[in-house]
């Protein structure tokens, strides 16, 4: 790095040692604040699995993993923060030579200095054309899901202020010193140094003395905004990334009753320590909130708003949960509580975040896959779900029948348990009980059973396996609903009654191998009760199995009439799961088929609109996302949607009457496609 002449340079321990302890304390002392209210929060444990821990750190942290997926603006922030980090060596760089002009970190007085100049420059242009990306969109282009605030236009002529005072600098001190070995390497400063052509030299000190001093004051100044602001996250979000939910993406915390006189979250103390960090690092960037389908269709969720809601009342309480913090910290809980207690404050649920907001929410976690700095949306929501049913009994109405059919009969529809084998009618289906063992448990799930069109499903699949010669059997009534609909609405007590004898009765029989048609039971089974006891056994979804047995030349599928499909994506199959190729791998293997992709496929697909309990509920404020999702089947031109879901076949075919597309457009599960081109 550049060694500068001594004569006429502005070097000053003792000013740069009071810039150093000014800022730097001042720093400490506002992070202090910030952890004491990070401490208000429940108790968790986030100190498991290092290695996965640094693996997602290095992946999505260092490497911005989910900002790679999205062009323009994703790249924009990549090359920011790469480019921030490559800088920052620079600074460090600086603020030594506060202290002494020839100071260089270890290993960069040759060649390694040199390559890093060139690498610096590179980057300092790569930030510049950047910040010139970012204001161009904020200012001209104006995206929806971006808050056009103050502060983050500040954020960017203020980085841009720090690029350019080093650039200037740098070319200040190449102008007095120009047989520095630096020149040519550091190519945009040697260019930069042009304008310094014909300056007196006392000018040219003049002028790096100002960029050198003005860099490092804005440096630790920016240091000390970031906590004021959104921009918070450019501290907190490795930290955040480090600290992620390691468990899938659909799996919800296990929640104990026993010596619990609260349950969900009623007020910000009920959130764990880790959802502050949430709030801290959230960028308002508003990815959440661009494909989800409740804020899309006109609905009071706003998964952004529910994460800034609560960040602006834990700043507004900041006083109170700090002393809440430093009571918990100190392990005086009573006394915490009693504070607790005694403050007053606006509802969490119904004042801070829409109660309507929180029963929006399809769990579809399109906002959770795409939130680049890991914030867990799902869980937040359901948490207050669960202090709403299981605190407040408040349970949305038309919720009722479904929530009393799964008490008393274990399933949502109501019907009687004693009817779950009347879907097999003259079909051949082993029964486990009656075969004693079998390679696969084909767990039916309640729409299997219970829904007329998804037992036609369910019996298609049953002859595709006889044909296959594989080894199964069913249950039959020993088999109780898999308990997604009541933890998903927030019943967690209900799901706790229901998921233990369920895994009873697959311990009773030895069960090893699962396989379901019904992604929300491959998701609960797979995901959650291995919770609650349930080990070494292996869940497969339906596609998956089918995907199989034709490969192995089990199945053999015959060419019928050309026919064009487009397949949706179950939000619990494909996002939560990442299983995309298994349902079109089954239908790119049927001659005469045509596949034609939505435009919101795979990890960008679009909800149907019946997950998180809102299978089970009505849909009356905005538009249908059902009827949104059709359109955009419709729009494609295909004669089909195909989909691997009871509930979504049961959304997009409700969608095709109700929107008069019986005549062009029809839905079908894949199991059902293979059956009518099956060669026997």
């Amino acid at each position: 790095m550049l060694s500068l002449q001594t004569e006429g340079v502005f070097v000053s321990p003792l000013f740069m040692s009071l810039l150093l302890f000014c800022a730097m304390s001042l720093f400490a002392g506002t992070m202090a604040d910030r952890y004491w209210l990070l401490r208000a929060g429940e108790r968790e444990n986030r100190n498991d699995r290092l290695v996965a821990r640094f693996r997602a750190l290095l992946s999505i942290g260092f490497g911005q993993k989910r900002l790679l997926y999205e062009k323009g603006a994703g790249w924009m922030h990549v090359a920011i923060f790469i480019g921030f980090l490559v800088v920052s060596l620079r600074t460090v760089t600086l603020i030594g030579r506060g202290y002494d002009p020839h100071f260089n970190l270890p290993f960069f007085d040759g060649p390694v200095g040199l390559a890093y100049a060139v690498v610096k420059d590179t980057f300092a242009l790569i930030i510049l054309l950047a910040l010139a990306y970012a204001a161009f969109r904020r200012l001209v282009v104006k995206p929806e899901r971006l808050h056009l605030s103050v502060e983050a236009n500040l954020i960017l002529l203020w980085i841009a202020s720090l690029i350019a005072s080093d650039l200037l600098g740098d070319a200040a001190a190449l102008r007095l010193d120009p047989g520095n070995h630096e020149h040519g390497y550091a190519w945009l400063s040697t260019a930069l140094s042009g304008l310094f052509a014909g300056s007196e030299t006392a000018t040219v000190q003049t002028w790096f003395n100002i960029m050198f001093w003005f860099h490092n004051i804005a440096v630790l100044a920016f240091l000390n905004f970031l906590p004021f602001g959104k921009h918070f996250h450019v501290l907190t979000a490795l930290p955040a990334v480090f600290l992620r939910r390691l468990t899938p993406s659909a799996a919800l915390e296990k929640m104990e009753f026993e010596g619990m006189e609260t349950f969900g979250v009623g007020k910000l103390e009920d959130f764990s320590w880790r959802r502050f960090l949430d709030m801290y690092t959230c960028t308002e960037c508003g990815r959440c909130n661009e494909m989800c389908p409740a804020d899309l269709t006109g609905k009071p969720l706003n998964p952004r708003s529910i994460i800034v809601n609560e960040r602006d009342q834990a700043y507004a309480m900041a006083d109170h949960l700090t002393a809440v913090g430093k009571l918990k910290g100190a392990g005086k809980t009573a006394v915490a509580t009693a504070l607790i207690e005694a403050q007053e404050r606006p509802a969490l649920i119904g004042e801070v975040n829409d109660e309507e907001a929180i029963w929006a929410c399809t769990t579809c976690g399109y906002c959770q896959t795409h939130c680049p700095v890991m914030i867990d949306h799902i869980p937040n929501i359901v948490d207050q779900r669960r202090h709403l049913v299981m605190m407040e009994a408040k349970v949305p109405s038309v919720l009722q029948g479904a929530l009393k059919g799964l008490e008393n009969n274990s399933n949502p529809w109501n019907v009687s348990a004693a009817g779950r084998e009347d879907w097999i009618g003259e079909l051949e289906v082993p029964l486990l009980r009656d075969k004693g063992t079998a390679e696969y448990l084909l767990f039916v799930g309640c729409a299997g059973s219970f829904d007329s069109r998804n037992v036609e499903v369910m019996q298609a699949l049953c002859v595709l396996l006889n044909e296959a010669g594989v080894d199964y059997a069913v249950l039959g009534t020993e088999e109780g609903c898999c308990g997604d609909p009541a933890r998903r609405v927030g019943h967690e007590y209900l799901f706790q009654m229901q998921a233990p004898q369920n895994i009873t009765t697959f311990q009773k029989y030895k069960v090893g191998k699962v396989v379901t048609a019904c992604p929300h039971c491959f998701n609960m089974i797979a995901n959650e009760y291995p919770d609650f006891g349930l080990a070494d056994v292996e869940v497969i979804h339906h596609s998956e199995l089918l995907s199989e047995l034709v490969d192995k030349g089990k199945l053999k599928l015959k060419g019928g009439e050309k026919t064009k499909v487009t397949f949706h994506d179950s939000c619990y199959l494909g996002r939560h799961n990442d299983i995309y190729d298994a349902p079109r791998k089954v239908l790119s293997g049927i001659d005469g088929i045509e596949q034609i992709e939505m435009p919101r496929n795979k990890r960008e697909g679009f909800c149907c609109g019946a997950g998180g309990g809102r299978m089970f509920m009505e849909e009356d404020i905005g538009t249908r996302i059902n009827h949104n999702r059709i359109d955009e089947a419709a729009e494609t031109g295909a004669d089909e949607v195909c989909t691997a879901c009871p509930f979504c076949l049961t959304m997009l075919g409700d969608a095709i009457k109700e929107t008069e597309r019986s005549d062009s457009l029809r839905a079908r599960d894949i199991a059902e496609v293979m059956l009518e081109n099956l060669e026997r």
